[in-house]
């Protein structure tokens, strides 16, 4: 029987969409004006809390970042000469930057929520984060201007003085909140059904929904869910095309792999929000929880991406090279010197002026010092991006025992006391490293799709007076592992030819996570972490095999 007119439109529309993403050049995305305001641009502000006792009782039983449910309280808040009453107030933050109330704690404060209406300069939510894991308090700040200036929106940022009942607690970084004003901002409408991808849930969970007048049943998330399981590659990226805004996916991606944003969506499934655009049924994804960005100015541009829906559509034909474009792009828009520079210069003006007021100058050098280390280290980090390209991942094939040679490697490094070569000794193909300065790191690395499932990589290798150093924990000496897992202590010293391997698991089949989007990238690594000496890997022997099937 053959397929009815409905099914040869459905093909040709998914046909065309995919068509149409493809030969779409990136800038195609436009951002949209940022809306300056006095908050984010003006003076900055101190912010005076104030709770009663009873109220500070309830924040005093938060029982910390592991849980969603966080104890509100009723506060009164004062802010650039004008009051608010009956604001709603709870600890917020994760793992890293949850504080509790006695201590510098991060704080929501929602305006509307018991007084109808109530906006606090035109924001119904205000998020102020004590920035634990960011001493320059700059990472929101300068991410949130990238984004937004990349057509990919997210809350603005700016700083403030922080005092709860008297007690100052210090330099803040105040964030506009994902609230009903902000999705109609951006979106001309708040009734879209919103997403908060709680600590480190994927898709593959039915979100918590923030707000929203759509279904209520998670069916928009259960049409993401079945295109990413579509099997035929080639009408997996038309399907995904109907459902995700996929051209503002790329730049969300793209920034989120040049800024190092390790703890984000692509890399980590955390810190995210999305939003289902009424006026496109598309979904959008945007970021949160920016307070942990270039930390390696030397870590890899082709990271491993753990988020299903990034391992799905990078892994299509074609869509790393639309990522590399989107990066090399932004190096003219937001991901250059003169960019960073103006959002910089505009914040230390304000800092500085607001340092004045406050007479507080030795914490005013210690925030300026650190924000020009945060400075330094975006620029070593630009620097080292020279357009390098994203590791295109390739399927693999495995012999009939479930084996598969590894050919095609690139390299790594993080400083320049590093030299790699690849030559035949022997009739042998060597993938070498040699390293002679403190720290030194260098890899060889192979990107590939795997299905969901079990593995062991190994391979033969040998090394000459390693002098084993590991300042980050990753494992010291010479080793093998795939990226964003850690090792053991590797090998030091001098060894003859020896069999290392490493044993991993693909996600699909584990944790009770779904296949979603069949194959997923994972990244092998053959690795020398010393201050000096030199490995030697046998690249005949770097093979892949299968422990059971997936």
């Amino acid at each position: 029987m053959s397929p009815g007119p409905a099914i040869h439109l459905q093909f040709l529309r998914c046909l065309w969409l995919a068509l149409s993403l493809a030969t779409a050049t990136a800038s195609s995305l436009r951002a949209a004006a940022i809306r300056r305001e006095d908050l984010f641009d003006g003076p900055i502000l101190t912010w005076e809390i104030q709770l009663s006792r009873g109220e500070m009782a309830k924040l005093r039983g938060a029982a910390g970042p592991f849980t969603s449910e966080r104890p509100e309280a009723l506060c009164t808040v004062r802010a650039g000469g004008q009051v608010w009453t009956n604001v709603a107030i709870h600890l917020k933050g994760a793992a890293g930057s949850f504080r509790q109330f006695d201590q510098n704690p991060a704080l929501t404060l929602n305006f509307g929520k018991v007084q109808d209406g109530q906006t606090c300069f035109g924001h119904r939510k205000l998020h102020l984060n004590n920035s634990i894991q960011d001493a320059g308090r700059m990472d929101e700040l300068l991410a949130s201007e990238m984004y937004l200036n990349s057509g990919v929106p997210t809350p603005r940022a700016t700083h403030g003085f922080v005092h709860v009942n008297g007690r100052r607690l210090g330099l803040y970084v105040v964030k506009g909140g994902w609230d009903k004003p902000f999705l109609k901002q951006h979106f001309g409408s708040s009734k879209g059904n919103f997403y908060d991808g709680e600590f480190s849930q994927d898709i593959d969970s039915n979100l918590r929904r923030a707000s929203g007048e759509g279904e209520t049943d998670w069916a928009d998330l259960d049409r993401l869910r079945g295109a990413l399981k579509e099997q035929d590659r080639s009408r997996r990226l038309g399907r995904l095309a109907e459902i995700v805004d996929v051209e503002r996916f790329i730049s969300f991606t793209a920034i989120q792999v040049l800024i190092d944003d390790w703890d984000g969506y692509a890399r980590q499934r955390n810190n995210y929000r999305i939003y289902n655009d009424p006026t496109t049924g598309r979904l959008v994804f945007m970021p949160h929880g920016m307070d942990q960005l270039w930390r390696n100015p030397r870590s890899g541009f082709s990271p491993r991406f753990n988020g299903v829906v990034a391992s799905s559509i990078f892994g299509l034909e074609g869509m790393s090279a639309r990522l590399v474009a989107r990066m090399r792009e932004l190096t003219n828009t937001v991901y250059n010197a003169g960019f960073v520079d103006g959002v910089f210069e505009r914040a230390r003006t304000r800092l500085v002026q607001a340092y004045e007021k406050e007479r507080r100058h030795e914490e005013r050098q210690r925030i300026l010092s650190a924000m020009e280390d945060t400075r330094d280290r975006i620029r070593s980090r630009m620097a080292s991006f020279n357009g390098e390209a994203y590791q295109t991942p390739h399927a693999i094939a495995f012999d009939p025992d479930g084996r598969s040679r590894v050919r095609s490697w690139t390299t790594s490094q993080e400083g320049d006391d590093v030299d790699f070569s690849d030559v035949k000794v022997d009739g042998k193909r060597i993938l070498r490293i040699e390293v002679s300065g403190p720290g030194s790191y260098g890899s060889w690395r192979a990107r590939l799709n795997l299905p969901p499932g079990r593995y062991r990589f190994e391979t033969r290798a040998r090394t000459i007076d390693v002098r084993g150093s590991d300042a980050t924990g990753r494992g010291r000496g010479a080793g093998i592992r795939i990226s964003g897992n850690r090792r053991g202590a590797g090998l030091e010293g001098s060894n003859d030819w020896r069999v290392l391997r490493y044993d991993f698991g693909v996600p699909g089949q584990e944790g009770g996570r779904r296949d979603l989007g069949g194959e997923q990238d994972a990244v092998l690594i053959a690795e020398l972490r010393a201050d000096s000496g030199v490995v030697e890997f046998d690249a005949d022997s770097m093979v892949l095999s299968r422990i059971n099937d997936p």
